[in-house]
C-alpha cells in the first residue's frame, strides 16, 4: 500500500486516519447502544430495554488458518480489519473467482422425516480413510476437526504417521487438552454423483465420549457446507449439482443417552460405529445375524435363599418358594395362607379357562 501520510491506530496501517475510520465508528456506536460505554458518554437518555450481554467462548486452538505464532495470529486478525476498510469505505468488494455452482436453498418439504420439535445435534455418517464411520458430530463452534482415540484405533492408521508437534486444544470451559497428535485423512460425504471428498487434518484426543469424530469449521468451510439445524440437513455444491446429507436423529438421541447414563452400565464399544467399507458379499454367501447375540434383559433375582413349600399333601408337585429369613411365626402364617388359597394358582392349562391351548408355549 502506498504511503498516504495518514495512519489508522485501530487497523494498524495507513490508508486513512483513525478519526475517519468507518469500521471503528460502527463498533463504538454498537458498544454505546449496548450500554458498555456509559461512563464515557454523557447526556444519554436511559434505555429501558438495555440488558447485560455476557460472552461465552467456543472451543479453539489446534492447527488453523491463523497459525500458531503470535505474529501469524495478529496478521490473521488484521486481514479482517483490512477487508472491512476496503469493502465499507471504498464501496467495493475484493474480486473472487466464480465457482459456477447453483444456488443452495432449503424448503419446507425437506422437514419430512424429522421429528419436530427437536433440539438434537447434527450427527452424520461419512467415509473416512476407506471406513464407513458413524456418530460424527457437526460442530460449527470447533476450530478444528477431532478424532477420538477409540475411533483412531479402529481405523488402524500406523502411529508413525502422526504429527505429534501440535498445540493444545482449549475447550469452551477453558480447560487445556493436549492431543495425542494430528493426521491428514480423506473424508467423503454425500452419495455419488453429488459427493464431495477433501483431505483435512484431525486432532486425536483421548477422552471418554459418545462420538467418534467432531467435524469442525475448517473442514465444513473447505467443503462449502450449508447447514439447517432445524431440518438436520447439510447441503454442499458439487460439479454434478447440490449434494445433501441428512443428520441421524435417532443416532443423536442415542449419543445423548450414552453420555448421561451411568458409566458402570456403559459398554466400551458402545460409542463406536466404525466399519470398514468392504465389497458387498456375493448373493447367498452372507450369514444372517443371530438374534441370540443381543444382550438379554437383566432379570430380577431374590435377595435371599428360598425354600420349597408343598401346598397340597395329595398333590406333591404343587409347590411354591418362600424366603428363608422369615420368623417361625410369620412363616407358619404365610404357609397356612398359601395352602388355604392354593386353588387361586394356575397349576395347568386346565386352570386357565377361556385361553386357547394354541397360545401355550411349554419351555
Amino acid at each position: 500500500m502506498p504511503n498516504t501520510g495518514v495512519f489508522c491506530r485501530f487497523h494498524q496501517f495507513g490508508g486513512h486516519d483513525t478519526e475517519s475510520c468507518v469500521a471503528l465508528r460502527n463498533i463504538i456506536e454498537g458498544l454505546i447502544r449496548e450500554g458498555k460505554l456509559d461512563k464515557y458518554v454523557h447526556n444519554l437518555p436511559p434505555n429501558p430495554h438495555q440488558r447485560q450481554i455476557n460472552m461465552i467462548s467456543t472451543i479453539s486452538g489446534g492447527p488453523t488458518m491463523a497459525g500458531t505464532s503470535n505474529n501469524s495470529i495478529k496478521h490473521y486478525v488484521r486481514s479482517t480489519y483490512a477487508h472491512q476498510v476496503f469493502s465499507t469505505e471504498q464501496g467495493r468488494l475484493p474480486k473472487t473467482q466464480k465457482t459456477g455452482w447453483d444456488s443452495i436453498t432449503f424448503c419446507e418439504e425437506e422437514e419430512r422425516g424429522v421429528i419436530l420439535p427437536h433440539d438434537d445435534p447434527i450427527i452424520i455418517r461419512a467415509d473416512i480413510s476407506n471406513f464407513d464411520v458413524g456418530r460424527i458430530l457437526v460442530d460449527t463452534g470447533s476450530s478444528v476437526s477431532v478424532m477420538f482415540a477409540d475411533a483412531f484405533n479402529e481405523l488402524q492408521v500406523p502411529s508413525h504417521l502422526l504429527d505429534r508437534s501440535v498445540t493444545p486444544l482449549v475447550s469452551f470451559s477453558g480447560d487445556v487438552v493436549q492431543p495425542i497428535g494430528s493426521i491428514h485423512l480423506p473424508i467423503s460425504i454425500g452419495a455419488a454423483p453429488q459427493r464431495k471428498t477433501i483431505t483435512t487434518p484431525f486432532l486425536i484426543i483421548d477422552c471418554p465420549t459418545a462420538y467418534n469424530f467432531i467435524l469442525g469449521r475448517p473442514a465444513m468451510a473447505q467443503m462449502k457446507v450449508f447447514i439447517s439445524t432445524h431440518m438436520l440437513l447439510l447441503k454442499f455444491p458439487t460439479p454434478h449439482g447440490t449434494g445433501t446429507v441428512r443428520g441421524d436423529q435417532l443416532g443423536a438421541r442415542s449419543c445423548y443417552a450414552s453420555v448421561v447414563k451411568s458409566t458402570n452400565r456403559q459398554h466400551r464399544g458402545e460409542a463406536l460405529a466404525v466399519t470398514q467399507a468392504l465389497a458387498p458379499p456375493r448373493a447367498g454367501t452372507e450369514r444372517p445375524e443371530d438374534p441370540r447375540k443381543e444382550s438379554a434383559t437383566q432379570q430380577a433375582e431374590p435377595v435371599e435363599d428360598l425354600e420349597l413349600v408343598t401346598l397340597h399333601e395329595n398333590i406333591p408337585d404343587r409347590q411354591v418358594r418362600i424366603g428363608t429369613s422369615l420368623s417361625q411365626e410369620l412363616r407358619s402364617d404365610l404357609v397356612a395362607f398359601l395352602r388355604l388359597n392354593s386353588e387361586v394358582f394356575a397349576w395347568s392349562y386346565n386352570d386357565m379357562p377361556g385361553i386357547s391351548p394354541d397360545v401355550i408355549s411349554i419351555g
